[in-house]
């Protein structure tokens, strides 16, 4: 199983050297992995890959959570294809708590709830900003200074000092992962530039 992963890491970052003109590899201690790319016309793109040292894979219902340093939590939508089957219901909740003062947002717990159609829906922007997002087992691909990113994202990116998600696998094992930004400030800051 390690061996298709390593594989299919290897085949996804060849097709994205294609398409990207730069990138910066960054790893957690928990063996994960974010790829931050810029693309042929100029758009970042993050993939967050969950480790290989493991089996899992990400939930398919369970929402990830992407927050750089103490910035509002931003919720990595699953995009909705028309005609397809309702995904299970979401039974996890990550508690933030927003220091109003500093608009710092401080992580406090994971939780197992009963779904809350509100929640789901959307309907939990004063806890989340949403942004969509392409997720296949092992990856999750998002906008970083794209048309379809959050406005703030790509200068959290820029001058943040840790990127953390938040997410649960298909064995209902609650996991974060921590990227430092600050040994690759530099590599990070080229690829902003125009």
């Amino acid at each position: 199983m390690k061996l298709l992963k390593t594989i299919g890491l290897i085949m996804l970052a060849i097709a994205l050297a294609i398409q990207a003109s730069e990138s910066v590899i960054l790893s957690s201690k928990t063996g994960d992995t974010l790829m931050i790319h810029r693309l042929n016309n100029g758009e970042l793109w993050g993939s967050f890959m969950i480790t290989d040292q493991v089996s899992d894979s990400f939930s398919g219902s369970e929402l990830i959570v992407l927050q750089v340093d103490q910035h509002q939590p931003i919720k990595l939508d699953h995009q909705k294809l028309c005609g397809s089957p309702a995904r299970a219901e979401q039974k996890v909740d990550y508690t933030f708590q927003a220091e109003v003062a500093t608009e710092e947002w401080q992580f406090s717990r994971v939780a197992t709830t009963k779904p809350d159609i509100l929640k789901l829906t959307g309907w939990d922007k004063e806890t989340y900003q949403h942004m969509k997002s392409d997720r296949r087992p092992e990856v999750v691909d998002f906008p970083i200074r794209t048309p379809i990113a959050i406005a703030s994202l790509g200068q959290q990116v820029q001058k943040g000092n840790v990127i953390i998600f938040r997410y649960m696998t298909d064995a209902n094992e609650a996991r974060q992962a921590e990227f430092k930004l600050q040994a690759d400030r530099e590599a990070i800051n080229q690829l902003f530039k125009d």
